[in-house]
């Protein structure tokens, strides 16, 4: 009798061993960067897309929001800004709003930074965008849009400037608690037309 509650415990231990197993991305050592040339773009028009999918999110769900990746994986581990930071890929969906890369960093404050495949924005501008945006403490801040996927070769020093303060966003936005819609904090005007 004393059996089934040992196998019952058993089983659960690793049934949770394996579930946690799985919310760690393995390692990319089998995979090469893609040959891109990382244009971006600075089209307003396509950047107000994005915005206004963020506003009709609503106060709440007010971050940028995306379909759970099917597949990630640790690409590298670097350094930036004075903190510890962790490449992960993502397996991009391009029929729906997905992640493509996820920087993530250790600290007092970690950090995260992700490149996301915009579909509605890739609409309106007839060919494939992907942002890179940061969420912090609910200021969303865009630093680049990038026409086609980016190499990792083009994020990694956009991501180490961004955590060491030298790269600018071109656009930040929040939404205050109880305001009836978000706030621009900033536009960068020199770079987007």
């Amino acid at each position: 009798m004393t059996k089934l509650p040992t196998l019952t415990c058993i089983a659960l231990a690793l049934f949770a061993a394996g579930a946690h197993a799985a919310d760690a991305p393995a390692d990319c050592s089998d995979k090469t960067d893609i040959k891109s040339k990382s244009r971006t773009s600075n089209k307003l028009q396509t950047l107000m897309v994005s915005l206004l999918t963020l506003e009709k999110q609503g106060e709440a769900d007010f971050k940028p929001a995306y379909a759970a990746p099917t597949s990630e994986c640790k690409w590298e581990h670097f350094a930036a800004g004075g903190m510890n930071v962790t490449a992960i890929h993502a397996a991009t969906v391009t029929d729906q709003q997905s992640l493509a890369w996820r920087f993530d960093t250790d600290g007092a404050e970690s950090r995260e930074i992700i490149v996301m495949f915009d579909l509605n924005a890739s609409l309106v501008a007839e060919k494939p965008t992907y942002f890179v945006i940061e969420n912090r403490k609910g200021d969303i801040s865009y630093y680049e849009m990038y026409r086609e996927p980016p190499a990792y070769s083009a994020l990694k020093p956009l991501v180490s400037g961004i955590l060491d303060g030298s790269a600018k966003p071109f656009a930040t936005v929040r939404w205050p608690r109880g305001a009836k819609e978000p706030e621009i904090d900033a536009v960068d005007m020199k770079r987007l037309k």
